[in-house]
């Protein structure tokens, strides 16, 4: 090589390698956020969707078992523990009186050990619906 090409080359022959090591973990963070807000949308939509999917059959039925089984099969996708569901009768089982179904799910962060900087997110969702038949 010659003199001119090791002076033009030698004195930032480093410099990409440095910029790349100073901005990949931004980037890297960026990313993880993004897929973790990603997953929290998921995870929200998808509870509500069980919830409303819970208290449907419970007004069908006037059935509690029914509406926590309907609840719980609609929520069967959702990463980590299964959510908790409540169902409840809130102005007795009589025709035309509602049953609300309440789920609470606490969601997994996406990278390991990160629950102990952070706490996990707790999404609860409530749906209620007129019963359609009376106690059997």
């Amino acid at each position: 090589m010659s003199r001119e090409v090791q002076d033009c080359v030698a004195p930032e022959s480093g410099q990409a390698a440095v910029e790349l090591a100073l901005v990949l973990p931004v980037l890297m963070i960026i990313a993880v956020a993004v897929c973790q807000v990603a997953l929290a949308l998921n995870c929200y939509l998808v509870i509500t969707s069980a919830s409303r999917d819970g208290a449907r059959r419970g007004a069908e039925t006037n059935d509690r078992n029914a509406a926590t089984k309907a609840a719980l099969a609609s929520a069967k996708g959702l990463p980590g523990e299964g959510p908790e569901v409540n169902v409840s009768f809130p102005e007795g089982r009589s025709k035309g009186s509602p049953v609300a179904v309440t789920i609470t799910y606490h969601m997994p962060l996406l990278l390991p050990g990160l629950d102990k900087l952070l706490s996990r997110p707790v999404f609860k969702t409530s749906a209620s619906m007129a019963l359609e038949r009376g106690p059997e």
